[in-house]
C-alpha cells in the first residue's frame, strides 16, 4: 500500500498547524482550527469544481492527533 503525496500534505500540514498555534492558543483549540481548516479545503473544494475527499479528511484527522501528540511531548 503507497501513500499519496497529497495524503502526507494533509497530514504534514494539520500536524503543523497545531503545533505552531499550540504556541499562542490553548491546545484543544489548536487541535480544532486544523481539524477545520482541513474540513473547510474540503468545502471549497466542493464548491469550486474540486472533488471533496473524505480520504483527505482523515488524514487530516490523524495529522492533527500527531500535532497534538507533538506538543504534548
Amino acid at each position: 500500500m503507497s501513500i499519496r503525496r497529497d495524503s502526507l500534505l494533509h497530514m504534514e500540514t494539520s500536524a503543523l498547524i497545531v503545533v505552531v498555534l499550540a504556541l499562542v492558543l490553548p491546545l484543544w483549540l489548536a487541535a480544532l482550527v486544523a481539524l477545520a481548516a482541513g474540513i473547510g479545503k474540503e468545502l471549497w473544494d466542493k464548491e469550486h469544481g474540486g472533488v471533496p475527499s473524505w480520504s483527505d479528511v482523515a488524514w487530516d484527522c490523524i495529522g492533527t492527533a500527531l500535532g497534538v501528540l507533538l506538543t504534548i511531548i
